[in-house]
């Protein structure tokens, strides 16, 4: 069963095939209401490689292929063939003429047979490769005429060869709509080349006037688009019947010097010179070479070597300025506005136009006749544009002259006017100087009064500070002198607090000379393997036992820094808890680490820190209304925020006291952890 349905849809698949592999395209209706009808849509193309097929043989093949569109199979060397089928319902007047819109076909020739495949009759033989006074029409490019002795089904077969782009479409007219269009057409291209006759006399006449060179390029320029359309049109060989040989090499030379031609006038309108001048002569050096080249391949017969390297080379060239353009539009660059607007609309005509040569576009209307319309808005724009230039270059340049004398005779008082504000500069930068110099005097003696100030404060502290441990030094060793024979209690009680006064002499020592150290501008720290828990282990020796517990969070805990310094800070933070915790309470620290920072928090219960003071607490010589019920010199903290910034750190108080205790933390870095380990 399933070898029966695979067969069946093999049969199937391949009735379809065949089916499509024999359509044929609509055939194109013809009565005498109709003047004018495009055979787009209704054409079937053959290629045949070789060029060795007869129209029985082409007719006879089974490779034709519909045509959607018109024509537009690019440089090829193949043989085109194009089948038209025709339903003539009535016998027009005079017949119809079958007309190619491509001027530059080198081979044509259109057969004619009735709609049942009967035998195939030469209806016309034209093109390039024939003379032109051998053409069954006078026209600029190839028209048959097509009289059929009744209505009826008819077949027509187009024998296409050329070594130009083969891209053309495929148009039917009456006799008497062919001939109105023609005197049209005449009428149009005399306008349209009058046009362009008057630009070259103006623009002749402009640059013998002034030899201006832009309007020299722009003559040139012109003269060779000139040429160019109307070579590619058919009108120079229809009006001198030109042979081929002559007219597609002098159209390929001239296409060809037409690239180096634009660049030249594209980098003069977007002054590239002056920015990227050794691109420009380079650049134009190269294309030249390249213009030189494809003229070469044109001169030898080889065409399509010529043209089409030519022809991308152009597709790229307005890639490449629209995107620069762009670019210095964005940049600012003033010249890129009237280039984007005066080389936009004919870029876009010459791209479509090449497109269509390429067979990327189709044949139709619009693409054929784009590229001529784009050319000329070009044209008048460039022109213009050169005629405003010169202009507002001769009014700068006769501005620039008149205001020569007023400069001269503004010279002379200017040079007054400059040996007054000379003078005047003198006298005020002296006046500037002295107020500078007094000002540096006023710092210098409020600077000083200030350290005066600060000195004597200091100096009063210390004697303050320095007075209660001497004193109770004193007296304890009095007490131990006048009674030696006191019980050993009292003595142990008395030498207790001789220590007591020294240790807190030897504080208040370190944390000056730290202080003092900290204000040097060139200390360094000094590196070495610091292991907190070893730190904080002969710190604790130093309060009671039990009064600092210690918390060890995960890792080693070591760092690389200044191992005086981060002591001096630790000290400070205890002594500073241990003052504010109340007796029988413990000072409580915690070792953390994260993936950049070793945290050592601080903690002890007690009175909170008010918000108003909390912003001071790190002040030099702040004591705040808790502090002041005990000794101290206001700068334990200030020195735990200059270490810790001096090693790399911060410090901070993490929780002000109240439902918390009061925390203060310390952060260092652990960039030499690493290394430590």
């Amino acid at each position: 069963m399933r070898r029966a349905w695979l067969a069946l849809l093999t049969l199937w698949l391949a009735a379809v095939l065949a089916a499509a592999g024999q359509a044929r395209a609509e055939p194109l209706r013809l009565d005498t209401r109709l003047g004018h009808a495009d055979a787009s849509g209704h054409l079937e193309r053959l290629d045949d490689p070789a060029g060795a097929l007869t129209v029985s043989q082409a007719a006879e093949a089974q490779a034709w292929k519909p045509l959607p569109a018109s024509l537009s199979a690019g440089f090829t060397r193949d043989t085109v063939w194009l089948r038209l089928p025709i339903q003539v319902d009535e016998v027009a007047r005079g017949g119809w003429m079958l007309r190619l819109s491509n001027s530059l076909l080198d081979d044509v020739r259109v057969y004619v047979s009735d709609g049942d495949g009967g035998s195939w009759s030469l209806l016309g033989w034209s093109g390039e490769d024939r003379p032109r006074r051998e053409w069954p029409v006078d026209y600029r490019s190839p028209v048959i005429q097509f009289d059929p002795p009744t209505a009826g089904s008819y077949a027509i077969m187009i024998r296409l060869q050329s070594k130009n782009a083969v891209a053309t479409r495929v148009e039917v007219w009456q006799r008497l709509a062919f001939d109105n269009q023609s005197r049209r057409e005449g009428l149009l291209f005399g306008l349209y080349f009058g046009f362009y006759l008057l630009l070259i006399c103006v623009h002749a006449v402009f640059w013998w006037a002034t030899r201006a060179p832009m309007s020299g390029l722009f003559l040139a320029y012109i003269g060779n688009c000139v040429f160019n359309e109307v070579m590619s049109l058919g009108l120079v060989q229809q009006l001198t019947g030109l042979p081929v040989e002559w007219s597609d090499r002098m159209l390929g030379v001239g296409i060809a010097v037409s690239l180096p031609v634009a660049l030249r006038i594209a980098f003069a309108q977007l002054d590239l010179a002056a920015l990227y001048p050794r691109a420009v002569r380079g650049l134009q050096r190269l294309f030249w070479a390249i213009a030189g080249l494809c003229s070469l391949f044109v001169l030898t017969g080889h065409y399509a070597w010529g043209m089409q390297p030519t022809q991308l080379l152009a597709l790229t060239l307005i890639v490449a300025f629209s995107t620069l353009a762009v670019y210095l539009l964005k940049q600012g660059w003033r010249p890129a506005r009237f280039f984007a607007v005066a080389f936009g609309v004919f870029y876009a005509g010459v791209l479509i136009a090449f497109l269509r040569n390429l067979g990327v576009l189709p044949v139709n209307a619009f693409t054929e006749y784009i590229s001529t319309l784009g050319t000329m808005l070009h044209m008048l724009l460039l022109s213009l544009s050169i005629v405003g230039r010169h202009e507002r270059q001769r009014r700068r340049k006769e501005r620039q002259q008149a205001n020569v004398a007023a400069d001269l005779a503004r010279q002379h008082s200017h040079r007054l006017e400059r040996e007054v504000a000379l003078r005047t500069a003198e006298m005020q930068e002296e006046i500037q100087r002295r107020v500078l110099l007094e000002d540096e005097l006023r710092a210098s003696l409020e600077l000083e009064r200030r350290v005066f100030t600060e000195q004597r404060d200091f100096v009063a502290m210390v004697s303050h500070e320095f007075r209660t441990p001497l004193a109770i030094i004193t007296t304890s060793a009095q007490q131990l002198a006048r009674n030696l024979a006191a019980p050993v209690e009292k003595s142990l009680a008395r030498c207790g607090n001789i220590r007591d006064a020294a240790m807190r002499l030897l504080a208040l020592v370190d944390e000056y000379l730290t202080h003092d150290r900290m204000g040097e501008p060139r200390a360094e720290p000094r590196l070495t393997e610091c292991d907190l828990r070893a730190l904080l282990a002969d710190l604790d020796r130093e309060f009671p036992a039990g009064r600092i517990q210690c918390a060890y969070g995960p890792g080693r805990h070591v760092l690389l820094c200044d191992a005086g310094m981060l002591r001096i800070a630790l000290r400070n933070l205890l002594a500073n808890a241990d003052r504010h915790c109340p007796e029988g309470e413990a000072v409580h620290v915690a070792l953390r680490e994260d993936a950049d920072l070793q945290h050592i928090d601080v903690a002890n219960s007690g009175d909170p820190i008010p918000a108003d003071e909390q912003e001071r607490l790190f002040q030099k010589y702040y004591r705040g209304p808790n502090a002041l019920r005990h000794p101290g010199a206001g700068l334990g903290l200030y020195l735990v925020r200059t270490i810790a910034e001096r090693l790399g750190g911060s410090v901070c108080l993490k929780t002000a006291g109240g439902a918390e205790p009061v925390c203060f933390c310390l952060s260092l870095p652990r960039r030499n952890a690493a290394r430590a380990s």
